[in-house]
């Protein structure tokens, strides 16, 4: 469908991601999600495990497991890689803590530009509204403050997007991008090149 392509290359967020965190030498196997935390998901994956207000607007990455299986967490020391070559468009408190927004060159010749965008973060110090980055550049890292709305932290929250380019600067935010005139959501999974597992809906994620 017109509109829903995604970018021909696939990003190396992920192994980005490992390599500037040094979970390749801790052991990393594969991510692993709770199916609350896959985009589009109805359910919480947190909490009393009830229904979201609106479908998940991507993913959230979180946990993974080592070569002998064990489930493990991300913590706030973790540093976030920018997932392509772009511009920070802007930087919002609201209520995931602070957001990233990041612009990029790719459109797809409907008026729609690639955007990604990174909650639950503390942006680093030079990162600030219209810096170029590059593909793989920390931009940020998790924060360690938990809310009771939005799910245990630390933990990324990552959606990518096609963005109207008339409507992107004025009204996106993570409330707009359900409204397919300023924004189609893409699964962000689709664009990433990495291995991963589905836990069951009903394992306990509060020893891990």
């Amino acid at each position: 469908m017109a509109g829903h392509r995604y970018p021909a290359k696939k990003t190396n967020f992920s192994e980005r991601l490992l390599e500037c965190n040094g979970l390749r030498e801790a052991g990393f196997d594969r991510w692993a999600f709770h199916p609350g935390m896959l985009f589009r998901a109805r359910e919480k994956w947190w909490g009393d495990r009830g229904t979201r207000p609106s479908p998940h607007e991507g993913i959230d990455l979180c946990l993974y497991t080592n070569e002998p299986g064990h489930l493990l967490k991300l913590d706030e020391s973790t540093r976030i890689p920018v997932m392509f070559d772009g511009e920070v468009t802007k930087i919002e408190k609201d209520y995931l803590g602070q957001s990233v927004y990041v612009s990029h060159g790719t459109d797809d010749g409907h008026g729609r530009r690639l955007w990604t965008m990174y909650g639950h973060m503390r942006p680093s110090d030079h990162i600030k509204p219209g810096e170029r980055v590059r593909q793989g550049d920390i931009i940020a890292s998790l924060t360690e403050k938990r809310g009771k709305t939005t799910g245990p932290r630390p933990h990324l929250h990552l959606t990518m997007a096609w963005v109207s380019q008339e409507r992107a600067f004025r009204e996106l935010n993570w409330e707009t991008l359900h409204d397919p005139g300023i924004a189609i959501l893409l699964d962000p999974l689709n664009a990433m090149d990495c291995p991963y597992r589905i836990l069951d809906p009903d394992a306990s994620l509060e020893s891990c």
